[in-house]
């Protein structure tokens, strides 16, 4: 997996007409989609009951979809409270309903990765029977709250014999929450149970609803389901088939049948450059993009060019087959073939999730080299340099004068270099602020995208998604590519980059400064970003890569602190800072080893390493309980089994976030001898420090807004050191 770049939300459902031209021209601008709840590419539905009316109410109100109620396992799952900072997924379901199972793993899977999107899973086993496209929807028998009960444990064990997969889940043995979600889509298209409802953070409503027809003619519903949720919360999950962190995956083989009845395979294509592309019959993004390709397969396909390699286009139609579709080839006269994928084995294989244009363009080595799910006014240019560069032309960068690019256009001559860039904490910092629900936040915007307050920057996740995170223009300039500022340049391509030596660090500094990056030290900070990991990177398999990406994106960090400065203990601390010693020596940190002395809860909040474990002997849980575990001062990793004495370095003291303190206690004055914090930006200063321990596999449901005012001491004046 890897960072997820906030996708061009899907269009919503609407339950108001007026607004209904409003949805047309997102639609156009945004994207398309070929099956996106409405019936497309879909069996017909039989006939619906009546719908029932629905309720009025003021969108400036409370969310009225909100709840709280307890959970399976104890808990209380308070639907405001999460809501204020997460997205939240509502799955309904009927716990004895065969359809429910694949569902369930579609929850799961959001649940295992609700940490990197920011989101909530919430489970609400309904009264078995109930139907909404019933005239009486709440069945007159049914299990009262405790069997209701046992029926969702039993689903949830047998869907999830894994217990760390389950997700929270309440029980609505009276229907009181499914029929207020019932009544409150009810002018739009009602669906059969299961349901997920997916909500923005803050949310006055939900999202468009997801039912598991939408999936029916994949051969992988519950994949299909899983994208098409992210989808509707404007989010995006990279799969398998996507180039990533400088891994191109094999195309997956194919054959398809054209309107002319000739047979296409991937062999057919070994040697060339082979744009595909996914379209739907109506979908205008498509003709745009179907009219370029034309253009570009007369020019560089077999008939312009004598010597391979040469372009192909295979266009995929989603929503149309048979006699109908060979009458749409006729109209359109396409250069290229037109096929279908009646039994969804190609969309299937490329992780389709039911937007349109998806493109992939594959290279002779079959291999897929860039994929675009979407189109804008720059994908065409994209598209151009791309093949260009694939079949060993010379690549003309066609870039805008007056607009960043992003790293889509910079990636296409430059891939080793784009391939580092992948795996540095530039990559993730759009992915920072998503975590922490601060994408909408413009103090902190400014620093986690692109030209942001420039003229042709970043302006909003959803005008201008392609320039979220820090990217080459960041540090490089607008459109700095010198093969575009000087159109015949007198240097070999290899030195187009701006040197290393180049930059300073005053263009670092506009972001890293003292109040938001107080570790901030040019040399070490500038050599994690240089261009020259690549023959180090690709001799990680791609999943060592994503793993190493999804801790960055975290906030993880190998080492804090210098690992051979010496602790001294709270009391040295207490000599010069008294007034916060006081305030910490019998605070919960202090005595944060108490709490390994018994076993852990067992229920879904805790990990499963350590539910119900003791760990008062275990190494790993005494890191964290401790302060400088095993570091030379700090907590001696030699001790009895549980310890038999009192440390003075039990617990998490001052230096567990502050830092190592001997040298800062030697030369009080020298700079970046101890850490302090800044009230300016917590997420920046005081958060990585406490994810050396709150990380996502200890603690993945840390919540840093709420927890930080408990951790906060009182700061008081320094008094000099004894002499």
């Amino acid at each position: 997996m890897a960072t997820a770049r906030t996708a061009h939300p899907a269009s919503r459902g609407t339950r108001h007409a007026p607004h209904r031209c409003l949805l047309l021209l997102a639609a156009l601008l945004l994207g398309c989609s070929a099956d996106n709840g409405d019936g497309a590419a879909l069996e017909p539905l039989p006939p619906q009951a009546p719908k029932p009316q629905a309720r009025p109410r003021n969108p400036q109100s409370k969310n009225p979809l909100a709840f709280t109620a307890p959970t399976l396992d104890g808990w209380t799952f308070n639907f405001p409270e999460r809501n204020a900072r997460r997205r939240i997924v509502v799955y309904l379901f009927d716990p004895s309903a065969p359809a429910s199972k694949t569902t369930t793993h579609v929850a799961a899977r959001l649940h295992a990765e609700r940490l990197q999107h920011n989101l909530d899973v919430v489970g609400v086993a309904v009264p078995p029977g109930y139907n909404p496209l019933s005239a009486r929807r709440i069945p007159p028998k049914r299990p009262d709250a405790a069997e209701l009960a046992r029926l969702a444990r039993a689903h949830l064990h047998a869907s999830l014999p894994d217990s760390a997969a389950a997700f929270p889940c309440v029980t609505d043995p009276d229907a009181k929450i499914v029929e207020t979600y019932t009544l409150a889509w009810g002018t739009s298209r009602l669906d059969q149970l299961p349901a997920f409802y997916p909500f923005a953070i803050a949310a006055a409503d939900s999202e468009r609803p997801t039912f598991p027809r939408h999936a029916e003619q994949s051969p992988d519903p519950a994949d299909y389901l899983y994208r098409r949720i992210l989808r509707r919360l404007g989010l995006d999950a990279p799969s398998d088939v996507d180039p990533l962190l400088g891994d191109y995956p094999p195309a997956p083989p194919f054959s398809l049948t054209d309107t002319t009845g000739k047979t296409h395979s991937l062999a057919d294509y070994k040697g060339s450059v082979l744009v595909l592309t996914l379209f739907a019959r109506n979908c205008p993004l498509c003709k745009h993009l179907l009219a370029y390709l034309a253009s570009a397969y007369a020019e560089l396909g077999p008939p312009a060019r004598k010597q391979p390699p040469a372009l192909h286009v295979l266009a995929v139609c989603t929503d149309t087959t048979g006699d109908a579709l060979r009458a749409l080839a006729a109209e359109r006269r396409h250069p290229f073939p037109t096929a279908a994928d009646p039994d969804w084995t190609l969309r299937s294989a490329l992780r389709y999730r039911g937007s349109v244009p998806d493109t992939f363009v594959i290279g002779p080595d079959a291999r897929i080299r860039f994929r675009h799910r979407d189109f804008t006014p720059a994908t065409p240019a994209l598209l151009q340099m791309e093949i260009t560069t694939l079949l060993g032309l010379p690549t003309k960068p066609l870039l805008e004068h007056g607009l960043f690019s992003g790293d889509a256009a910079c990636r296409i001559c430059h891939p080793a270099q784009y391939a580092d860039w992948t795996l540095t904490r530039h990559a993730c910092a759009w992915q920072t602020l998503v975590r922490l629900g601060k994408e909408n936040d413009p103090n902190c915007v400014r620093c986690h995208v692109v030209g942001h307050a420039q003229p042709g920057g970043f302006t909003s996740p959803t005008r201008t998604p392609h320039l979220t995170a820090v990217q080459c223009e960041a540090c490089h300039g607008q459109n700095g590519c010198k093969a575009f500022l000087t159109p015949q340049p007198s240097t070999p391509a290899t030195q187009h980059l701006t040197p290393s030596s180049k930059i300073r660090p005053l263009d670092c500094t506009l972001c890293h400064d003292d109040v938001h990056s107080p570790r901030f030290d040019f040399p070490s900070y500038r050599a994690r970003i240089l261009h020259d990991q690549r023959a180090e990177l690709l001799k990680l398999p791609r999943a060592e890569r994503e793993q190493r990406l999804r801790r960055l994106c975290a906030g993880d960090r190998d080492q804090l602190f210098d690992p051979n400065t010496p602790y001294i203990g709270p009391a040295a601390c207490g000599k010069c800072h008294p007034t916060e010693y006081n305030a910490l020596k019998d605070g919960f940190h202090a005595k944060a080893l108490d709490s390994l002395k018994k076993p852990a809860p067992d229920n879904w909040a805790v990990p499963p390493h350590k539910r119900a474990v003791l760990g008062i002997s275990n190494p790993q849980c005494l890191r964290c309980h401790t302060t400088g575990f095993a570091r030379p001062g700090g907590f001696p990793p030699d001790q009895p089994a549980p310890p038999s004495t009192l440390s003075p370095m039990s617990g998490v003291t001052c230096e567990a976030c502050h830092g190592p303190g001997q040298a800062h206690a030697l030369d009080p004055k020298k700079p970046r001898t101890i850490l302090r914090f800044s009230n300016t930006c917590p997420e920046c200063t005081v958060l990585p420090t406490c994810r050396q321990c709150h990380d996502d596999a200890n603690h993945p449901d840390f919540d840093f807004p709420s927890v930080l005012p408990k951790a906060r001491h009182p700061i008081g004046k320094a008094l000099p050191p004894a002499k």
